[in-house]
């Protein structure tokens, strides 16, 4: 009797992560196409990159987005010790496209951007070191965030370049993304840490 307690209890995790998976890459096309569209409209609206209030919205938009899609992945992990890590990182997404409707120059849109960026790399790296994220999903993400946030302040001064470098970042992360969820392999359940714990039980 015992035996079948155990058995079942061992099997439990499997059906359990079934659902999670095909969330987590419902959410990762999610992400992915934002993140394409975002950096596609930057593309597409380059030569009004000159003027400041465009620029200052269409990062707002943009970040807003990008925090609204990160909330999908978040509803996918919600049961998971994880969730939390995605609550924060579209948090700061969210937050920056808020702090960006105060911002005055394109200095200050820089720095949001850049803090954005190295805080959303900091999440990722948290979450590497755990090894609760793949790393074909974290390392893209991980240096393309670190590379936004050097590039950001680099082109502090020049708010072309600052918004070109913000659309070429969404662009390549989500292409990095998509290949991720088209994957046919199933994605590596960041549930695994509680459905781990629960079979100990």
């Amino acid at each position: 009797m015992s035996s079948e307690k155990e058995q079942a209890m061992r099997e439990r995790p499997t059906a359990q992560s079934a659902a999670p998976a095909s969330n987590l890459r419902l959410a990762h096309f999610t992400r992915a196409g934002v993140l394409l569209a975002v950096g596609l409209a930057t593309a597409f609206t380059a030569t009004l990159h000159r003027y400041y209030e465009f620029d200052r919205w269409l990062l707002v938009v943009g970040l807003g987005l990008i925090g609204i899609a990160t909330l999908v992945e978040y509803f996918a992990l919600r049961d998971t010790s994880e969730s939390g890590w995605v609550a924060a990182r579209a948090t700061v997404a969210i937050a920056a496209a808020g702090s960006m409707l105060a911002a005055s120059d394109t200095p200050t849109l820089a720095l949001i951007i850049a803090l954005w960026a190295g805080l959303t790399a900091l999440i990722t790296l948290m979450r590497l070191v755990r090894k609760v994220q793949p790393v074909k999903v974290a390392f893209p993400s991980l240096a393309l965030s670190v590379l936004l946030a050097v590039a950001a302040l680099i082109a502090r001064q020049d708010p072309i370049a600052l918004v070109g470098v913000f659309g070429a970042y969404a662009i390549i992360r989500g292409v990095f993304l998509g290949i991720v969820a088209f994957d046919p392999r199933p994605p590596a359940s960041e549930s695994t840490p509680d459905t781990t714990d629960s079979s100990r039980s």
